[in-house]
This record gives structure tokens, C-alpha cells and sequence, in this order.
């Protein structure tokens, strides 16, 4: 039985397709820069997997843009297939960390996979990947390499403002005065951790840690987490499809 899911989020599109207990395919797009609906995205994957669109049983939506995928015979929240997919892949998981693009979210799973509970920041950009995305910019740096540079900073400057605009505003300053690349971006990565970090306490935390989303590639952000919480974070190989794969794995179940 072919099932699949798509997890339309504010920049990337991912699409999962399952094949039993087996992902036959998987891509993530950029929906701005590709130009790229939903149905193009799938029409793109199912093409690279030889499959044929009669062939997928049940299709299931979860991101921002789920309420407009119109071949999808479900919707699923972002906390739930985040929670579904990471579960999948980590049967260990009790505490998922989802570091998107627009929002950053945590949430407590029990031994079984069941969501306990959960917490959002979506109110401000500071933290997520489109703040990240946009500090590297002023840097002249892509966004993958930021992580990197971090972790070569001498000491970390600090980033005291807990608004995107003010937090920006910052960063020019300090790079008018001279301060290395390095030292800034240590900081914007400890400033962004302190966040996540903050919300991270509104549950009760237990391992196993697992992260989610494109900022989990940010070996930065993935140290400091580990650091703030004393404990090892499981990171998948492709963070940024957790979500299609849960909601892949909801489609499964519709038809079982």
C-alpha cells in the first residue's frame, strides 16, 4: 500500500512517500524560489519514484498551507506529524524540538507516541529559521554555513534584544564596529538557543531529545541545545521531511 504526505511550510515543501514500512521517496523543495504548488512538488517526487498518482491510496496535508491541498483527503496539525514521524523514526522519543522556518515548537510525547503536550512560539521571528536566514544574509553568508562559523568564535558577542527587528538592528551595529563574523554569529546562536531553550521549559523535558525542521542542520544550534539541556539531541538524516512523514504515516492509518 503507497501512502503520502506533504508538509507545506513557509519556505520549503516536503513530500513523503511510504510504501509499507518503507520510504520509497522523499524531496523538499523551495516553494518561493521554485515557484512550485503543492501538486507540482508531489507531481515531481512521484515521477522520480515511478509511481503513478491512481497508485497513492490516501494523501495527507499538515503545514501552514494544508487547508489549500485540495487532493489531500486529510489534514493533519503540525504537532501531530511532527510527533508521528519522529516517534517513526526514534521509537526512544519523549521531547521533540521542531525548529521551522516561522516558528520553533516542543512537545512531550509518552512511551507510546501520544502527544502529552506542547508549546508554540510563533509570536516573534527571533529563533526561527527565517530570523537565522536573514542574519546570514547581512553577513554575506549562506544560511548553511553560519553554523559552522559560529563555532570557530573566539567568545560569543552578546545579542540582547528578544525582537527579530531590534536583534538585526544589533548585529549592524556590531559589525560597524569591527567585531568578527565568528564572534556575531556565536551570539545570534546562543541568543536563538536561550529561546528555544526557554520554551523548552514550559514542559517537562525527557530524553530522548529529538529535533526537527531545517534549523536541526545547524550544528550550532543542535551543540548549544545539547548543551543548555545536558543531554545528546537525535537528529534525523533529513530533518525537514519529519513532518510529511507524519503526516504520511496518518494517511497509512486512514486505510488500515
Amino acid at each position: 500500500m503507497i501512502c503520502a504526505g506533504i508538509d507545506i511550510g513557509a519556505v520549503n515543501t516536503a513530500v513523503v512517500v511510504l510504501e509499507g514500512d518503507r520510504i520509497t521517496g522523499s524531496r523538499v523543495l523551495d516553494s518561493f524560489e521554485e515557484s512550485l504548488d503543492p501538486r507540482q512538488v508531489t507531481d515531481l517526487l512521484l515521477e522520480k519514484s515511478g509511481i503513478r498518482w491512481e497508485d497513492v491510496r490516501a494523501f495527507v496535508a499538515t503545514g501552514r498551507g494544508r487547508n489549500g491541498c485540495t487532493f489531500a483527503q486529510k489534514t493533519g496539525s503540525d504537532v501531530a506529524c511532527q510527533a508521528r514521524g519522529a516517534y517513526w523514526l526514534f521509537p526512544s522519543a519523549r521531547t521533540i524540538m521542531n525548529l521551522g522556518a516561522e516558528a520553533s515548537r516542543v512537545v512531550s510525547l509518552d512511551q507510546h507516541g501520544r502527544v502529552i503536550s506542547f508549546a508554540t512560539n510563533d509570536k516573534c521571528a527571533a529563533g526561527s529559521g527565517l530570523f537565522l536566514d536573514s542574519m546570514a544574509h547581512l553577513m554575506n553568508l549562506d544560511v548553511s554555513e553560519i553554523g559552522e562559523f559560529a563555532l570557530k568564535a573566539g567568545s560569543a558577542i552578546e545579542v540582547s534584544s528578544r525582537c527579530a527587528v531590534f536583534a538585526e538592528s544589533e548585529v549592524i551595529s556590531h559589525i560597524h564596529k569591527g567585531e568578527s563574523r565568528e564572534n556575531i554569529l556565536a551570539g545570534l546562536h546562543t541568543a536563538v538557543a536561550d529561546r528555544i531553550f526557554e520554551l523548552s521549559c514550559k514542559l517537562t523535558f525527557m530524553p530522548d531529545l529529538v529535533l526537527t525542521g531545517g534549523v536541526a542542520k545547524n550544528i550550532a544550534v543542535v551543540k548549544l541545545i545539547e548543551k543548555k539541556l545536558g543531554t545528546p539531541a537525535l537528529v534525523p538524516s533529513n530533518p525537514g521531511i519529519v513532518g510529511a512523514l507524519g503526516a504520511a504515516l496518518i494517511a497509512r492509518s486512514i486505510r488500515e
